[in-house]
């Protein structure tokens, strides 16, 4: 009878080849890697969105074109300027929109001229936002 040497456990691996049966040689224990465990999550990762604002800079009551994409296909997208809603779009078969207009709200008129706010566009989880300086 053999006895087991104490120590941890010797870990062989064994390969099956599609056409057959092939074995590979034994695994030596010392560079087998440690275990990992993997950690699965059931969130989907949200995808990155994009916006951009053409002009990029205004004054209050001026319009503003928006085109955005990364949002979900024919998802509705809303706009905001720093956080108050300014409109809203329907995004196409691959997440887009181009040109949308909205105005920037008369109320933002007695910000200072380079003040910068944000303007956000929302679908669901997808969010994505691009910088718009105010002028006079």
């Amino acid at each position: 009878m053999r006895r087991r040497r104490p120590g941890p456990p010797v870990l062989v691996l064994i390969s099956l080849a599609v056409a057959g049966c092939a074995a590979q040689a034994p695994v030596v224990p010392s560079l087998v890697p440690p275990a990992v465990t993997a950690v699965s999550s059931t969130a989907a990762p949200v995808p990155a969105a994009q916006l951009a604002a053409h002009p990029h800079s205004g004054h209050a009551g001026g319009e503003v074109r928006l085109s955005g994409e990364g949002y979900p296909a024919h998802g509705r997208v809303v706009f905001t300027f720093h956080g108050r809603q300014v409109g809203d779009t329907t995004a196409d078969a691959v997440g887009r929109f181009v040109e949308v207009a909205v105005h920037v709200p008369d109320s933002f008129g007695d910000a200072a001229p380079g003040t910068q706010f944000t303007i956000g566009g929302t679908s669901g989880p997808v969010y994505a936002e691009t910088p718009f300086v105010l002028t006079p």
